[in-house]
């Protein structure tokens, strides 16, 4: 428990840190005409917590394959700091996402699992789906507060799952408390109006980690993985109906733009506070229940994932323009 409260500390004193020398270092985000938000603001603060997890992941981390997951945490951070500081191509990022998607099973999953991955199939299928997590993280990091409350929802609502439910697994439990402590000072730094944004250095390797997070408990038990996906489901939702929507209408999918549900409920409001607080009203009254109830075997599996998308939907379609 201590080691979690001093990595909790240190996170904290990273980000005031970082708030700090970030106008030195040339990594204040302007706004325009995307942006959600009025002000200059420190971006890439996410590296912090990042470096935290990924020390904790070298050191201590019963996790298999954990000083593996530590390095691509750390690449992929690299990575993101560079895309903030000086922006970098959407594909060669991508192709990054994707080889770190391959890369897991071969870092996490015990020999016999491997060989099952072995196929072509395999290991694309696991790589896309890794890298669509990545950026649907990094999609949806656009208002104040709401990836934080993602993370934190995600990390606490699982490890209490896997802690205290009928599938006991400790990796995991370790694993999203130490999400959890590293994220957690991020709720007073990145809360709205934000003092800082986590910008792709915090995104992309945390959105990486979460993806870390659903093949672990997907690969320990079947259940644990829906519990995943019940909790990621209102990204999973925004991010999924804006793409197809984008390409049914033409508009690039890789290029910016303010189609979210999240944005257009933002600019609606004026404000991403009540979003933000929305997020966390869903994930607490909604998600983390249904998540309990899947573990626990209560109702027929497919039929409570359903019910976790209902109210995602119906925020999308409640954010639509009106005419």
């Amino acid at each position: 428990m201590l080691i979690f409260v001093a990595m909790s500390l240190v996170s904290a004193v990273g980000l005031w840190m970082f708030t700090r020398l970030a106008p030195g270092m040339g990594l204040m985000d302007q706004p325009n005409h995307r942006s959600l938000h009025a002000v200059p603001t420190p971006v890439g603060g996410g590296i912090v917590p990042v470096i935290v997890i990924a020390s904790y992941l070298f050191v201590i981390s019963p996790l298999e394959g954990a000083h593996g997951v530590a390095w691509l945490i750390l690449i992929l951070g690299a990575i993101g700091l560079s895309d903030d500081k000086w922006g970098l191509p959407s594909g060669p990022r991508f192709l990054g996402y994707l080889l770190a998607g391959i890369a897991l099973p071969w870092l996490m999953l015990p020999i016999g699992q491997q060989l099952s991955l072995m196929t072509l199939v395999g290991m694309l299928t696991l790589g896309v789906s890794v890298a669509w997590c990545i950026n649907l993280f990094n999609f949806m990091d656009g208002a104040d507060g709401l990836a934080t409350v993602q993370l934190t929802s995600v990390a606490l609502g699982l490890g209490l799952i896997a802690k205290f439910g009928p599938v006991d697994v400790q990796e995991l439990v370790w694993c999203c408390a130490a999400l959890f402590a590293s994220t957690a000072p991020l709720i007073i730094f990145n809360w709205p109006p934000a003092r800082v944004f986590l910008g792709d250095a915090g995104a992309i390797p945390l959105g990486f980690f979460l993806a870390v997070l659903g093949v672990f408990a997907g690969y320990s038990d079947a259940s644990l993985g829906l519990a995943w996906v019940i909790m990621m489901m209102p990204f999973l939702v925004d991010t999924g109906l804006t793409l197809c929507r984008r390409l049914l209408s033409g508009d690039p999918p890789h290029v910016a733009h303010r189609d979210h549900a999240y944005q257009r409920l933002v600019l609606r409001f004026g404000s991403p506070l009540p979003v933000t607080l929305g997020l966390m009203a869903l994930q607490t009254g909604w998600q983390f229940p249904l998540a309990v109830t899947v573990v626990n075997n209560l109702l027929f599996p497919p039929l409570v994932v359903l019910l976790s998308a209902i109210p995602s939907v119906l925020v999308v379609v409640y954010s639509r323009p009106r005419r």
